[in-house]
C-alpha cells in the first residue's frame, strides 16, 4: 500500500479534514466516480472522511488512513480510495537527517491509492493540529502536524 506509486495529483485540497466516528452498502450515489454516501462494517458507519486502520503486511502495526472516496462496481466490491498517513518508522529522509517525533504522531501524504473495503480493520481518531498546539492529556489517538512528501522524501510543518 504505501509502497506503490501513483499518488494522487498535488493540486488536490491542502486541508485536513476532521475526524469523523465498516458489511452493507448503504445507498452509494454515484457522483465523479465517488460515491457520496457510507457503508458498514462490523456495525459501525464508515464515512468519506473518517480515518482508519488497514491490514498490514505481516508482522506490521496497521496502516493508517483517511478514506476519501468509495466506489463500487457491485456491492460485493466495493473500494475506497485512501490517503495514507506515515508512522515515523515508515518516513524516509535522505541521510544525515533525523527525524524528531512523537510515538502515536502520523504524517499527512498526497500518497493515495484504491484498495477494497475488506482490507479495512476498523475506525480511528486522529487529531490534526497546528504548529504549537498540543494534544490534550488524557486524549488517546494519533496526532498529526506535519507533511510528509513521499515523492521528495521530506517532511514539512503545517
Amino acid at each position: 500500500m504505501h509502497g506503490r506509486e501513483g499518488g494522487e495529483n498535488r493540486k488536490l485540497i491542502r486541508h485536513m479534514l476532521s475526524v469523523s466516528s465498516t458489511k452493507t452498502v448503504a445507498g452509494v450515489v454515484e457522483a465523479n466516480g465517488c460515491s457520496s454516501s457510507c457503508f458498514y462494517k462490523d456495525g459501525r458507519k464508515i464515512s468519506v472522511g473518517d480515518c482508519a486502520l488497514f491490514k498490514p503486511a505481516e508482522d506490521s502495526p496497521p496502516f493508517v488512513g483517511i478514506i476519501r472516496c468509495l466506489t463500487s462496481e457491485k456491492e460485493s466490491n466495493l473500494k475506497l480510495r485512501v490517503n495514507w498517513l506515515y508512522r515515523p518508522a515508515e518516513v524516509k529522509l535522505p541521510k544525515g537527517i533525523a527525524l524528531e517525533a512523537a510515538l502515536n504522531e502520523v504524517f499527512y501524504s498526497f500518497h493515495s491509492d484504491e484498495i477494497p473495503a475488506a482490507s479495512l480493520l476498523h475506525p480511528c481518531k486522529v487529531a490534526f493540529l497546528r504548529k504549537g498546539v498540543e494534544l490534550p492529556p488524557g486524549v488517546s489517538s494519533f496526532i498529526c502536524r506535519r507533511v510528509y512528501d513521499f515523492t521528495n522524501k521530506s517532511g514539512r510543518k503545517r
